[in-house]
């Protein structure tokens, strides 16, 4: 059975999209089976991963919504993974299962009915704290939050740490947080330096993940190109902290200090 992830932070532009689709190609290359679930009506998981989210008849809005079986919407690529994809459809779905029974775990049926398929599987969350993330932390195992090294995504994480404490005490008692990971860190620049520092001190219950993610537009242009960031001809900086990333989730040893830290 799958464990299954959910990467968030209430902080747009942090990362996240790069982080569940990298991740996930990651994993699929050392032989996990792994699921990508977009949960971002912007669609960008979907667009990173090669499809058109506006030409999808299906996406996962009809899984929320209308009941439709999520193998029915299922898409695949050829790096590896599965992806249930979303496009605008689903800044509805928010409206529509306002009166819906237990509106909050549709993502955890969803995900329920396929995870036994998968080695993992990885929600790519809205930046929001509305009901499609709660919907995500329901149905995850653990949160992986990316942290982009700048003071308001620090600020961020704050509110989304009362969310998750919410969610465990009323709807998912075995959430947990599988750590902080830093994220378009610039080692030349003192501001980020600190806020790097300021992770481990602001959040001091909270593992910070050892492999930090460097800025570098080689990730932009990924997602254009809509490859991994592996398949630049070049090193990318804070590629390899994604390998690292992965091959510790499989060795489900993912919890490190601060200290003794790797900047890829």
């Amino acid at each position: 059975m799958a464990t299954v992830f959910v990467l968030a932070n209430q902080k747009g532009g942090v990362g996240k999209t790069t982080s569940t689709y990298n991740l996930g190609v990651a994993l699929a290359d050392i032989g996990q089976k792994v699921l990508l679930v977009d949960l971002d009506p912007q669609g960008g998981l979907t667009f990173y991963a090669g499809f058109e989210p506006e030409e999808l008849g299906k996406t996962i809005y009809h899984c929320l919504v209308r009941n439709t079986p999520p193998e029915e919407i299922l898409v695949s690529n050829e790096y590896g993974v599965d992806l249930l994809p979303a496009n605008i459809d689903l800044s509805l779905a928010e409206f529509e299962l306002v009166n819906a029974p237990a509106r909050e775990r549709r993502i955890t049926r969803i995900i329920n009915s396929v995870r036994d398929n998968y080695d993992f599987v990885l929600i790519d969350s809205q930046p929001s704290l509305g009901l499609l993330t709660i919907n995500a932390l329901a149905a995850a195992d653990e949160v992986i939050i990316p942290v982009s090294c700048e003071f308001l995504s620090v600020r961020g994480t704050r509110a989304l740490l009362k969310l998750i404490a919410k969610v465990k005490g009323s709807l998912n008692s075995k959430l947990k947080i599988a750590g902080l990971l830093p994220t378009m860190f610039d080692s030349r620049t003192l501001h980020g330096r600190e806020i790097l520092q300021l992770l481990e001190t602001e959040f001091p219950q909270l593992s910070v993940f050892s492999h930090t993610v460097a800025r570098s537009i080689r990730f932009a242009e990924s997602a254009r190109a809509r490859a991994p960031v592996f398949e630049a001809k070049i090193q990318v900086p804070g590629a390899l902290a994604y390998r690292e990333l992965a091959r510790e989730l499989v060795k489900g040893n993912n919890r490190i200090s601060l200290f003794g830290r790797k900047v890829f």
